[in-house]
């Protein structure tokens, strides 16, 4: 891909010309590329990967402010937003699959640190997570600890499951989930930290499966 300042003197041209080139912009940016038919090739692998993409993007649009804001900081300052990183990391971790234990609720950013553990018990309809925080360098503090849990099903299916996310922000860390239906869960969970002088950090989840009955 060309990038280009003045496309055939206009400025600002956009479209195709006689087949042979296409010129465009993306975020700003214009470029000039060569003019192809894309193909559609509907391999196992690919529809693998178009439906866990769908069953992702049904999934970011019901998680809450909490669960989204690691992928946003993570972002930050990058070409691309935060739903794109979710998508293409998860998309990634969880194609060849046939459930969550791979999802990613944190990729990490601003150089948090991960918990030092995750656990969680279910019970009739609720659950209940600790996440630990590490030992902390000197001048962190917890902000909050948070946790996403999510039906443990196969992510190539078409059903979307709606999430819960909650948050804690001291000791011991628990974050209970209620009005579950019975079965298998996921359970990802992640610290948030502040330091003086700087942006929040954010550590990358770690996953704990649990059961409600």
């Amino acid at each position: 891909m060309a990038r280009v300042t003045a496309p055939l003197l206009s400025f600002g041209a956009s479209g195709q010309i006689a087949k042979s080139m296409v010129n465009a912009s993306w975020r700003g940016i214009s470029y000039a590329r060569r003019y192809v038919v894309p193909a559609n090739p509907d391999t196992a692998a690919q529809q693998e990967t178009r439906s866990v993409f769908a069953w992702l993007a049904g999934v970011w649009k019901q998680l809450a402010a909490d669960a989204q804001a690691p992928w946003t900081a993570a972002s930050t300052g990058q070409k691309y937003y935060n739903r794109n990183l979710y998508m293409g990391l998860n998309t990634k971790a969880l194609r060849p699959g046939d459930d969550l234990s791979a999802y990613i609720g944190s990729p990490g950013a601003n150089g948090g640190l991960p918990p030092e553990s995750v656990a969680a018990t279910g019970s009739s309809g609720t659950a209940s997570v600790i996440v630990t925080p590490p030992d902390l360098p000197t001048g962190w503090t917890v902000s909050k600890v948070v946790a996403t849990i999510l039906k443990n099903d196969d992510p190539h299916s078409s059903t979307t499951y709606t999430s819960q996310t909650g948050s804690a922000t001291a000791s011991p860390w628990t974050i209970s989930f209620s009005d579950l239906d019975a079965g298998d869960y996921t359970v990802v969970g992640w610290v948030v930290y502040s330091v003086t002088g700087s942006s929040l950090k954010y550590g990358a989840s770690i996953n704990k499966s649990v059961t409600v009955s």
